[in-house]
């Protein structure tokens, strides 16, 4: 069921925007690798990965002018699984989150742009717990705030890169960490 569900959010991530991804410009793709500290419920940290699509409001018929910030609308997709030993068992939490929010980037030099952003996660989560009867697991989707800041590094007109940090106010919440590598669509 989790990998249905992976594939499905990933397609829709890939395809939602197709026909904003036609226009010239104001589209970036990007991967992350994100460090996630553990969650609330008491797993271990871990490292998990993010892809994500960024728009220029521009690109929605929204002509946000300023001089000094762009404004952009954000999709996301990632994938955690978590893992700690109780009572000599292994259980792991495994959580898919989908963020849908928005950046609000400005310039701190030529070749650094300081964002914020904020936005919806809706996370699929399955995680693995003991009780009297032995190994459970429970499936559930959850609904949270992610508030988040980093810095922008353009390489060039088509590539970047960034660092940033992202809080997950979630059941179980949870901050990452992450490095991330992109491209502007032409």
């Amino acid at each position: 069921m989790r990998k249905i569900v992976f594939v499905a959010l990933f397609t829709v991530l890939v395809f939602a925007n197709a026909d904003v991804a036609g226009a010239a410009g104001g589209i970036g793709i990007d991967l992350s690798g994100n460090w996630a500290s553990e969650p609330s419920g008491g797993f271990d940290d871990t490292f998990g990965v993010e892809l994500g699509m960024n728009v220029d409001f521009k690109n929605f018929g929204l002509n946000v002018d300023s001089k000094n910030m762009d404004f952009q609308g954000r999709v996301s997709l990632g994938y955690y699984d978590w893992d700690k030993t109780q009572s000599g068992i292994n259980l792991d939490y495994q959580r898919v989150p989908l963020f849908l929010g928005a950046r609000v980037l400005t310039s701190l030099a030529p070749q650094v742009k300081l964002y914020g952003q904020l936005g919806l996660e809706f996370s699929f989560d399955d995680k693995e717990y003991l009780d009297a009867s032995g190994k459970q697991s429970d499936s559930e989707l959850n609904v949270g705030l992610t508030p988040g800041i980093g810095l922008l590094f353009p390489i060039s007109n088509s590539f970047y890169a960034a660092i940033r940090f992202d809080y997950h106010i979630i059941s179980d919440d949870y901050a990452t960490l992450g490095l991330t590598l992109g491209f502007n669509l032409p």
